[in-house]
Parts: C-alpha cells; sequence; structure tokens
C-alpha cells in the first residue's frame, strides 16, 4: 500500500485525478465514477440520458445525470429514498373515483422522450375540471409535481391539496413540457384543476408525483401500488487527512469548506442533488 493508503494500480489511476497544484479533482461528469468513489442503492431509479430520454437503470448503478434540453452533463445524481404515491400510471384510474376528463395520448412524444406517458386533461368551466392524484389522512409536508404542456394556447391551471385550503398560485401550461410542482402540509385529496380559465387550452400531463419533501426529487415510475426509490449512499475511500473541499453543482454553483477532516467512507452533505466535482486541497 503507498499513498493514501492505495495499492499501485489504484495508485496510478489515482493520479489522473490530480492537478498541477496538488489538488485531487474527483470528476463526475465523465459518465464514471472516480476510482475511490462508490456508490450503492438497494432499488432501480431514473435519470436523464445524453440524449434526452429518462430511462431507467439498475439497483447500484450510478447516476449521471443530463439537461433534457441540451444533453450538458449536470454529473451525479445524488437523492435520498423517496416513495411516489402517485400509484396508478393510468391516470384515468383512481381509488378515490376514476378521473373521466382524461384521454390517453399513446402516440405523443412526453418529457422522458418516449411515448405512452401522456395524457390529455380536457379543459372545462372555471375550476370545473379536476384530475385527482392521491388521498392523506397525514399532514406531513407533501410535494405534488407532473410535466406539463398546452395543446394550444397558453392557459391556466393550478394544483390542489386539501381542496381550496392548499391550493397553489396559478400556474401556467405553454408549448413546452415544463415540469410543475406545489408543496403543502395537507390532507385530503391532491390533484389538479383548470385554475382561473373558464375555458383554456387542454393541457397534456405526463410522469405526475406526490412524495415527502419540499421540492420535487427523480420520476418514480408506478404500476398500481406506491413504490419506493432507496437512496443513493456515496463513499470515498483511500484518501485522508485534512482538505478544503470545493464541490461544483450541476447548476454551477459552487461551495468551499474548509479543514475538513477526510477519512475512508467520507462524504460531503450536498445542497443540491447534482454533483459535478470536488476538489480537495491539502488545507494549510
Amino acid at each position: 500500500m503507498l499513498g493514501f493508503g492505495l495499492d499501485t494500480g489504484v495508485l496510478a489511476a489515482r493520479r489522473q485525478d490530480r492537478v498541477a497544484s496538488g489538488a485531487i479533482v474527483l470528476d463526475f461528469t465523465t459518465g464514471v465514477l472516480p476510482s475511490v468513489v462508490t456508490l450503492t442503492r438497494a432499488s432501480a431509479a431514473t435519470v436523464v440520458n445524453a440524449t434526452g430520454q429518462q430511462v431507467s437503470v439498475a439497483a447500484d448503478v450510478p447516476r449521471f445525470d443530463h439537461d433534457r434540453q441540451t444533453g450538458a452533463p449536470l454529473g451525479l445524481l445524488v437523492e435520498t429514498g423517496v416513495s411516489n404515491f402517485v400509484i396508478h400510471a393510468d391516470l384515468r384510474t383512481h381509488p378515490h373515483g376514476n378521473n373521466t376528463n382524461i384521454q390517453a395520448m399513446p402516440a405523443v412524444t412526453g418529457p422522458d422522450g418516449k411515448t405512452g406517458s401522456v395524457y390529455r386533461l380536457t379543459q372545462g368551466a372555471q375550476s370545473s375540471t379536476f384530475l385527482k392524484l392521491g388521498q392523506f389522512s397525514g399532514s406531513d409536508a407533501k410535494v405534488i409535481s407532473l410535466w406539463v404542456k398546452a395543446m394550444g394556447a397558453d392557459t391556466d391551471f393550478q394544483f390542489y391539496a386539501d381542496g381550496s385550503a392548499g391550493i397553489s398560485p396559478v400556474k401556467t401550461a405553454t408549448g413546452d413540457w415544463v415540469r410543475a410542482f406545489h408543496s403543502a402540509a395537507r390532507s385530503g385529496q391532491w390533484g389538479l384543476n383548470n385554475g382561473s380559465d373558464t375555458y383554456g387550452s387542454d393541457i397534456l400531463i405526463a410522469l405526475p408525483q406526490i412524495e415527502f419533501g419540499l421540492t420535487p426529487s427523480s420520476y418514480i415510475p408506478t404500476s398500481g401500488n406506491g413504490v419506493d426509490r432507496a437512496p443513493d449512499l456515496v463513499r470515498v475511500d483511500g484518501i485522508n487527512g485534512m482538505f478544503d473541499v470545493t464541490l461544483r453543482y450541476g447548476s454551477g454553483v459552487e461551495e468551499i469548506r474548509t479543514a475538513q477532516n477526510i477519512s475512508d467512507g467520507w462524504w460531503p452533505s450536498l445542497s443540491a442533488p447534482h454533483l459535478a466535482r470536488i476538489v480537495l486541497r491539502p488545507s494549510a
């Protein structure tokens, strides 16, 4: 064992992660984990590939996410474990009353780059068009999200949670797929209505999700039951000592944390789910 406790083969690979300043750079935008990083996850999960398609990867496979529009790499996707409580992939079916104003659109390409996931919500009179997505008894904070696209002119819609008590601000569906969301600490029925428009354009919707938390995570496919996504568990081994750490997220934002004591099993707490790079500089 040499250096940071790496054998000679790993040490040679490790040199590729060094820069002239003596820093160690762990790059997560190449599609391959750095040699000292391992990831485990006890379930399958979804990620966006370089062509903008949403794909499912098996348990323990790292997810290198991409911008849906440009294909630019966002880095390693690291998320906590959550469940999608929208249990039916077919939005026409709901355990608390079927959605009769929903029509499947099997030939339309969805935001996942595939056909078969898109539905049409037919608009009616103001606040009369409802899409039921979930029913809850607890008042823990939850977030509802789905992808929306107007079929014609831009049109308004709103999320609701516990009826009008947890209704969202008016949102607008345009001619492009956009993931809209709303969070609330409410029980009761959760879903979507047509907001302030008396008669707006019909709306295309896809990939709905309700999960605990305040912001939506990557989509979790369901088909009749709530589905859990296990957490991504990541660790760094073979690097030991005191380092100043720079975290660069997929958004380009950087965080600097000084004098971090690093040993086997270390992984930083993250402020965002996409991690593009870690730079480790020996502390002075």
